[in-house]
């Protein structure tokens, strides 16, 4: 069995216990822990998070509405690959508010939020591994929205990106990925602290565009997480890390 986690779950209301079980297992999905047609078990996952699988059951429906498993009745549960169509959507709609947020960030950009985006910046710059890395990009964006008055927007961005996310944790693996990332961030904040609207909005587009390049390569670099959608799922053995972070063999 696998050992005990080493995330604590608030104890309360069942719904509570699901939510927290869904945004840990939404993480590891999109952070690539578990693999496209991984099996998910749902006994084995009670005994992990020492829950009933009734809370286990709604995280799993919750993970199944965004597309990130594919739950087959008396068959079984799956991590679901990437669909490169739903990326290209999470695109769309994060281009749409970004774009629009980045022309009120450098407009309303004051010498207290220069400061917070150049600390993100250097971060990001020294970050050691790829999940500080994708985490100070995290907040670049998330500040930047701020900075423009439209906190609220990021639940709208955080929603819809989640298969964008997937490419992202990816390409965040690649020293190759995070130096180019880290230059087109430097752009877009250079410009923002100008105060230089159409500047910061060609450099926010032409950064999340990069999508469409990333999403090639990592196919070609990582074609296990690219499975076709209508692909069989089916029991596959790998590495898998439980949820405090340490790596256990899947059966």
């Amino acid at each position: 069995m696998d050992a005990p986690i080493d995330v604590q779950l608030t104890s309360g209301r069942r719904a509570t216990i699901a939510v927290q079980i869904y945004r840990h297992l939404r993480r590891q999905i999109v952070a690539g822990d578990y693999v496209p047609l991984q099996s998910l078990s749902e006994n084995e996952l009670a005994a992990l998070f020492r829950v009933s699988r009734t809370p286990i059951r709604e995280a799993l429906g919750k993970l199944e509405e965004e597309k990130l498993v594919s739950i087959l009745p008396q068959y079984g549960t799956f991590v679901a690959p990437i669909v490169i169509d739903r990326v290209f959507s999470d695109q769309f709609v994060r281009e749409a508010i970004e774009c629009a947020a980045i022309g009120e960030a450098a407009a309303r950009c004051t010498a207290e939020d220069a400061a917070a985006l150049r600390a993100i910046i250097a971060e990001q710059r020294s970050a050691p591994s790829e999940r500080e890395f994708f985490a100070a990009d995290e907040t670049m964006h998330r500040t930047l929205i701020t900075v423009a008055g439209q906190e609220a927007a990021w639940q709208v961005v955080d929603a819809a990106k989640v298969n964008l996310d997937r490419i992202r944790h990816l390409a965040a693996r690649h020293t190759f990925k995070r130096r180019s990332i880290l230059t087109e961030h430097e752009r877009i904040i250079e410009a923002v602290i100008a105060h230089d609207r159409e500047g910061a909005v060609v450099a926010m587009r032409t950064h999340l565009r990069g999508v469409f390049a990333s999403s090639q390569q990592m196919m070609r670099m990582h074609p296990e997480f690219f499975q076709g959608a209508a692909d069989p799922p089916r029991p596959v053995r790998r590495k898998r890390p439980s949820p405090g972070g340490a790596a256990d063999e899947a059966p």
